[in-house]
């Protein structure tokens, strides 16, 4: 099944921040389909990425508190 997003997420990948355009989901996974900030379109394994932190008045959560969060 692939979903296009109607408004894009912003997300971090391996290769730097972009924006989620396309989710694929499979029986064995799901992927998503990414547009970086550097004009390249890439599609990630869901693991491979993850939603930006928000510093919007100062909300950003550390990595561990994340780890910790998702325990």
């Amino acid at each position: 099944m692939l979903i296009q997003l109607n408004e894009s997420i912003q997300v971090e990948t391996p290769l730097g921040r972009g924006y989620a355009l396309f989710l694929e989901s499979t029986s064995q996974d799901q992927y998503w389909t990414v547009g970086l900030e550097n004009g390249s379109i890439v599609t990630f394994k869901q693991e491979k990425i993850r939603i930006s932190k928000s510093y919007t008045q100062q909300r950003g959560i550390t990595d561990e508190q994340m780890r910790e969060i998702i325990k």
